[in-house]
């Protein structure tokens, strides 16, 4: 079933220009566990859409939680669909504790369905939102809902595409009847995987300035299923109200559960440790960059210890680098120390490079720094560009581009350094 109402878009917002897609270096940013936690309230995240909005910004939303923690370590193109965001926003209270483990100060929740109510409340900025996934009795439910109560957010439309593949989702005729609503938010629920790869795959076949994969919202915004109560929400006991209301959902919660526990144990706790044996103090060299041009690449050298109080020159540098589409390079070979403040800006960068299908390479010897790196759940990046893109990859298929991109990596470990 398919809803499409033709409406012109809000007085002062703009569609999309694919050209406005770049990587924002300036984001709040930490990495936590593997995932890009963008550390703002929901006024800023809110904020972030309605601007993004207006100057017809992509602005692609993730919701990290407990089962997006789990599946990034199984399933490289899941990781870096999640990494490709513009806004990565904790919406699982374990991630917020893990943050707060590490250091990472104010770290909020900002539930997607959260993101969404506010969006809703907000009625001096009203916007149009489309809804691709769930039933047809879902959809209806939600359009009716939106017509009939004074909010922020209008139904541009609505469509069901099934339980197909991500193949027979990524018809042109489904792009076309979006397109048409001309919506200003795209609401995809089809499903965390299948969601947030589908968003990454026709990415550029969207007009919608905001895109994301907000689970269950739709069913919360038709009333279908019922939020937990406040206090389980704030409380990190939102799964057990889950459970009670679609008990299909335990063996999800079991297996993340198991996640949590060994990621804590076998990462969080090592984490801890090597920021007490490692912390830069006043005499070791502070943080240098380097930035040049090397055939194909461009190459960041960084060397001495990198934190949250030492990002500015990095924030610069990433943002020139990152200015047209190159193959990159970090040589972190004279790096003594990294928190996840630096991580977030190597996580953001990697999704970016990901993104417009370009190399990504990090070279770090030491042994200190890799257990750094692995520690904070980032073990992929330090074989990033020796084994992707993968040639069973739906994302980013092997092509002449792929091939050069391994024949600098290989050129790059045969000269062994810059």
């Amino acid at each position: 079933m398919t809803v499409a109402v033709q409406q012109a878009p809000p007085s002062g917002s703009r569609r999309y220009d694919q050209k406005s897609t770049a990587p924002d270096f300036s984001r709040s940013a930490y990495c936590v566990q593997g995932l890009i936690c963008d550390v703002v309230t929901m006024e800023q995240a809110t904020q972030k859409i309605i601007t993004s909005i207006k100057e017809g910004r992509r602005c692609n939303v993730a919701t990290p939680n407990a089962n997006f923690l789990r599946m990034i370590r199984s399933d490289p193109d899941f990781r870096d669909a999640v990494l490709a965001s513009d806004l990565s926003v904790i919406d699982g209270m374990p991630l917020v504790w893990f943050a707060r483990a590490l250091g990472i100060a104010a770290a909020h929740r900002v539930c997607g369905s959260d993101l969404f109510s506010a969006l809703m409340r907000r009625t001096s900025d009203r916007i149009s939102a489309f809804f691709f996934g769930a039933t047809d009795d879902i959809g209806r439910r939600v359009r009716e809902r939106l017509e009939r109560n004074t909010s922020g957010v209008r139904c541009a439309g609505v469509y069901s595409p099934g339980f197909g593949t991500i193949e027979s989702m990524s018809d042109p005729r489904i792009f076309d009847i979006i397109n048409q609503a001309s919506p200003d938010l795209l609401v995809v629920s089809i499903g965390a995987r299948k969601g947030l790869l589908w968003l990454n795959r026709n990415e550029h076949l969207l007009s919608s300035p905001v895109i994301c994969n907000l689970g269950a919202t739709i069913h919360f915004a038709a009333g279908s299923v019922k939020r937990a109560p406040v206090f389980f929400q704030h409380h990190g006991l939102e799964w057990l109200w889950r459970i009670k209301e679609e008990p299909e959902l335990w063996r999800r919660y079991a297996l993340d559960l198991t996640t949590l526990i060994a990621v804590l144990v076998g990462q969080i706790l090592p984490c801890l440790v090597n920021q007490a044996l490692h912390q830069p103090s006043a005499k070791q060299p502070s943080a240098r960059l380097q930035h040049y041009r090397d055939g194909t690449a461009e190459v960041l050298k960084f060397s001495g210890a990198w934190t949250k109080d030492s990002l500015a020159p990095a924030r610069s540098a990433l943002a020139a680098a990152t200015r047209t589409p190159s193959n990159l390079v970090l040589d972190f070979e004279g790096v003594t120390f990294v928190d996840a403040a630096f991580l977030g800006l190597v996580l953001i960068t990697y999704g970016y490079q990901r993104r417009i299908q370009r190399g990504f390479f990090l070279r770090a010897s030491s042994r200190q720094v890799q257990s750094m790196v692995r520690s904070h759940g980032c073990g992929f990046l330090l074989s990033a560009g020796q084994t992707r893109p993968e040639a069973n990859s739906t994302l980013w298929p092997v092509s002449t581009h792929s091939l050069a991109i391994r024949k600098l990596w290989r050129t790059i470990g045969t000269h062994g350094g810059f």
